[in-house]
């Protein structure tokens, strides 16, 4: 939230407010953004547009493996493969939703457009609802752009790291062409001899042939059934996690569906027995183990930063509007973590509509339109209160409070780089483009719609 308001202060909103950021000279403001109003053009590359530009890079960089179509699902891709940092999933949980999420925000760009709408900030209230609605366009192909250039960063840095890798996903990429199957769960060198890889070194060039033999007869048996769209495929992908993944034997309803099939299964048992030996682990996924972080070692870091908030909200009395912006600023960092904690908790909702309304991440499409929501009643709420000339000689805490939950809690409840992550896996395929624009819309017209309608009560009414 923090790094959100300093590059919205960077950009353009020191521009607006002279003299109000310590650490910015009169002319080094960029001035290419601006908060909505109408009394100058500009509103439409709005003030947060480059953190959401930022975040969602991030959030592109953070996909994994499995999202980018690399042979392995590895968490952070732009790591080696080996890397211990692997293993930290909480630390990539926090750094999606908690930071990537925090970063950007959907309801201050929807609130900024919706305020253009209005015209609010000009002598006449001349509506610029043209220009917002091109404000929305390019918040979202730029945010969406920046999403797929972090996706392809993190690919051209895995490809270097892992040069092994990354002929393999080239190899990958012509037998799915053909329509083969390849089961990215397998370990590397079954995922690789039993998809018929074409690539240097050859997979059989790594084990001894005596033992391949086992796995060749297993191949042959199901190369047939190793394709997308085969009614059997799902039975061979569970036959092979159990017996190659696991290092357990196939069950004996999965033993009998191979038998009727033709399959060798007793090769592939013959294989793992040969190998590593039923009940080994010697293939077990490396990023499976999570690392713990408990409640204490977690506050020794929250409590702190608290702290630290907490000294600069009070102790930041000035009028001035440095010492009012400053002390804003660490007010809406103390709203920051419930929003975010919010969002997190919605998240859960994601997937939970029944039948054909599953695909629709319910969650994030409700803290988006709650955000909007809040963020456009304190904006209307503080623009009623300076029309009715109460602003005059009032205590910090009545406008200081808007804004911080504002900028704070509905901004970190609210979330760009999450909601572009999801539109681009529901535009990934192409029998589901529809739902991916579908989704864009939805979430687009209920946050415009709404926010409309309480900033047009709240100001009018």
């Amino acid at each position: 939230a923090l790094l959100r308001i300093i590059l919205a202060q960077l950009f353009g909103e020191a521009c607006a407010n002279p003299a109000t950021i310590g650490w910015l000279d009169a002319g080094e403001p960029l001035c290419v953004t601006k908060n909505g109003e109408a009394d100058r053009v500009g509103g439409i590359v709005f003030a947060d547009l480059p953190a959401n530009l930022l975040g969602s890079f991030i959030m592109g960089m953070m996909q994994t493996g499995l999202a980018l179509d690399l042979p392995i699902n590895s968490p952070v891709v732009w790591l080696h493969e080996t890397s211990s940092f692997q293993s930290w999933d909480i630390i990539h949980l926090a750094v999606r939703t908690g930071f990537c999420g925090s970063l950007t925000t959907f309801s201050s760009w929807n609130s900024e457009m919706v305020v253009m709408m209005f015209g609010t900030g000009s002598e006449n209230k001349h509506s610029q609802w043209l220009r917002a609605l091109l404000g929305y366009l390019i918040g979202l192909e730029t945010a969406l752009g920046s999403f797929v250039f972090g996706k392809n960063v993190a690919t051209w840095i895995h490809r270097a790291l892992n040069p092994e890798l990354s002929s393999e996903a080239d190899a990958i990429i012509k037998v799915e062409k053909c329509g083969v199957y390849v089961n990215r769960d397998l370990p590397a060198f079954e995922r690789r001899y039993l998809a018929n890889l074409d690539m240097y070194p050859q997979p059989e060039s790594e084990c001894d042939p005596n033992l391949v033999k086992h796995l060749e007869r297993w191949r042959n048996s199901t190369e047939e059934y190793r394709r997308h769209g085969n009614d059997r495929l799902g039975a061979l992908i569970s036959i092979e996690k159990s017996v190659l993944v696991n290092r357990q034997r196939a069950a004996d309803s999965l033993c009998a569906t191979a038998t009727s099939l033709g399959w060798d299964i007793d090769a592939l048992h013959s294989w793992v027995s040969s190998t590593t030996g039923f009940g080994s682990k010697r293939h077990a996924d490396p990023f499976s183990i999570p690392t713990q972080f408990s409640i204490t070692v977690a506050l020794l870091f929250f409590l702190p930063v608290v702290g630290i908030l907490l000294i600069g909200v009070i102790a930041t009395v000035g009028e001035d509007a440095y010492s009012v912006t400053y002390r804003t600023m660490w007010y809406a960092c103390l709203w920051a973590p419930f929003g975010a904690l919010m969002r997190w908790k919605l998240g859960n909702l994601n997937g939970k509509l029944p039948n054909e309304w599953k695909w629709l991440p319910l969650g994030t499409l409700s803290a988006n339109v709650i955000a909007s929501l809040v963020s456009i009643s304190m904006i209307a709420l503080d623009y009623r209160r300076i029309e009715n000339g109460d602003g005059v000689n009032e205590s910090f805490w009545i406008a200081g409070t808007m804004r911080a939950v504002k900028t704070g809690f509905a901004g970190c409840l609210s979330t760009v780089s999450t909601w572009i992550a999801e539109v681009a896996v529901l535009m990934k395929t192409s029998h589901q483009h529809g739902k991916g624009y579908l989704y864009v819309l939805i979430t687009l017209g209920l946050s415009c719609a709404f926010s409309v309608l309480v900033y047009g009560c709240v100001v009018y009414l």
